[in-house]
């Protein structure tokens, strides 16, 4: 791995890249030669906008949609999805059984399965990732991916200490049987995510502690992986570059030579990438840009339903927050409509609920809404009319321009609905991660998106005790009605009850919904095989270059 760049504060880097990106933009159109993403294209080398540095590409440790757009790159679990209907499709596992009762599958390994070493990939390699995903020592945001399975939870839990009590077992070196503890019509799609992929044992060990979670072994030149390409460099805060992994499966379908991964924090500095020439995807597109862009017909703006929630967690461990009405007057003084139609250029969908539409057979709860006249009601019964009194409470976002907006939107919502002062705190996203996962924040800006298509993916967040509950919210009911979904007997009778839960996690205003999420990003018409799907996954497997 590369690890060249001098250290210099996140604002420095952010004026050098600025910088450097606009001077390459002018240069690329002087007409003097290709661009550096068209040369790419050639070199068969795809170079997308990655937003973020991350502080770790270990799968099991983190809950980034893009280090999962690494992942996917670096690493493969039994199923894999297809990149236009995301139905599972056999990954390492070439095919599996599932047992009448919907409570036992059987997965049978490839043989030509290979790490990128040339070493076999065995049952043996998802025993140990698995138990390092659940072991309470981890800790890991992502354990709940397995808990469906008999005993997991124990074992997560550390009621259990012995992994041979979960119901994983490896009859011989490529077969893996997991039984569930009730049926799990979705377990399939479970086991698509980023965090079931097998760990590297080697690569695990040789770096530090197998269940430590500042273990580096992801920023190890000997780091092993199994997806269709390998990791060749590593330049924080500039690049991360995979190439194509000869000992992949099925690397004969492997189109790309290469991708690089840019992380640009600025959406409008990425933009004045895309714009001069350096990159053919973006993660974003600044806010006010999109009517213009979609003015001109510009084929690069994709726009594309996404199944994801951008919100406000509210810490109901602290004063003012831990008052459920001061939370509800909160969520009420706000103007979604607006917001999406003006700020967000009709982009994004107002949300009502906490999960999104579109997930088969689920009907959320339709009880978000905007009322300033109950919203000042329910601060004035709060002790706080016409917001006398209000203590000083903050606003915890990441760096983003978009943020920023639509964080001084609802600040001045809430000052001309309410009265109050909401003081914004913004930082770079690294800070920000560590600040919410202490809790030392009042609220702060959330986003979840999927990890499979059901109801459960959202609000498992919300259990007592979940690695992602921030807000540090505990209700008995909501637990009691989540365990209940977790053992009903049909799909419709599971529905119900999570419909009841995310009814009472709103009535609560544990969690604020701002907005539903539609990706928006600009992809050059150079790239082929970027479909779009509710989970905004894109295998790189399948995506190729044309050189313009």
């Amino acid at each position: 791995m590369k690890h060249s760049l001098p250290h210099f504060p996140s604002r420095t880097l952010s004026i050098i890249s600025a910088c450097a990106l606009l001077a390459l933009a002018n240069l690329s159109g002087c007409g003097k030669g290709l661009t550096q993403a068209e040369k790419a294209a050639q070199e068969g080398i795809l170079l997308v906008g990655n937003k973020i540095e991350p502080n770790t590409l270990d799968p099991q440790i983190s809950t980034s949609v893009e280090v999962f757009g690494i992942s996917f790159a670096l690493f493969e679990g039994l199923v894999s999805p297809n990149p236009q209907t995301l139905e599972p499709e056999p990954g390492i596992a070439e095919s599996w059984e599932i047992s009448p009762d919907g409570l036992r599958y059987t997965f049978h390994l490839r043989s030509n399965a290979r790490w990128s070493d040339g070493r076999a990939i065995t049952s043996a390699d998802f025993l140990f990732a698995w138990e390092r995903l659940i072991s309470p020592e981890l800790a890991s945001g992502n354990a709940l991916m397995l808990l469906d399975i008999k005993g997991a939870r124990a074992f997560n839990e550390g009621k259990s200490k012995d992994f041979s009590s979960v119901a994983v077992t490896a009859p011989d070196a490529h077969t893996l049987v997991v039984e569930l503890e009730n049926r799990t019509p979705w377990f399939l799609s479970i086991l698509m995510h980023p965090s079931t992929v097998p760990i590297p044992r080697k690569s695990v060990e040789a770096a530090g502690g197998v269940f430590d979670r500042t273990n580096g072994w992801t920023r190890s030149a000997d780091m092993l992986c199994n997806g269709p390409f390998v990791m060749t460099s590593w330049e924080p805060n500039r690049m991360i570059e995979v190439r194509r992994n000869p000992h992949y499966w099925d690397a004969q379908k492997v189109s790309l030579n290469a991708v690089r991964f840019l992380p640009i924090e600025s959406i409008n500095t990425e933009e004045m990438a895309y714009r001069g020439g350096q990159l053919h995807v973006t993660q974003s597109v600044p806010i006010n840009r999109i009517s213009q862009l979609r003015a001109q017909g510009d084929k690069a703006l994709r726009i594309s339903p996404y199944l994801g929630v951008y919100y406000y967690i509210a810490n109901t461990s602290r004063a003012p927050l831990d008052n459920p009405d001061v939370r509800k007057a909160l969520s009420l003084a706000i103007d979604r409509k607006i917001l999406t139609e003006k700020l967000l250029a009709d982009a994004q969908n107002p949300a009502e609920s906490f999960t999104p539409k579109g997930i088969r057979g689920y009907e959320a709860p339709s009880v978000v809404t905007h009322d300033a006249e109950k919203a000042r009601e329910l601060l004035g019964k709060a002790g706080y009319a016409k917001g006398e009194d209000f203590p000083r409470i903050e606003l915890l976002f990441n760096t983003s321009e978009n943020q920023r907006k639509i964080a001084e939107a609802i600040q001045a919502m809430w000052k001309d609905e309410l009265g109050i002062e909401v003081l914004l705190r913004n930082e770079d996203f690294s800070s920000y991660v560590a600040t919410r996962n202490s809790g030392s924040f009042d609220l702060a800006r959330g986003s979840w998106v999927a990890d499979y298509p059901s109801a459960a993916s959202f609000l498992d967040l919300w259990r007592s005790g979940s690695a992602n509950n921030f807000a540090r919210w505990s209700s008995a009911d909501y637990d009691r009605l989540m365990n209940a979904a977790t053992n009903a007997g049909s799909e419709a009778e599971r529905n119900e009850l999570y419909s009841e839960a995310e009814r009472l996690l709103l009535d609560n205003a544990v969690v604020i919904p701002i907005y539903h999420y539609n990706s928006a990003r600009m992809i050059s018409t150079a790239v082929l095989g970027w479909y779009e799907n509710l989970m905004d996954w894109h295998p790189y497997k399948y995506i190729s270059l044309k050189a313009e």
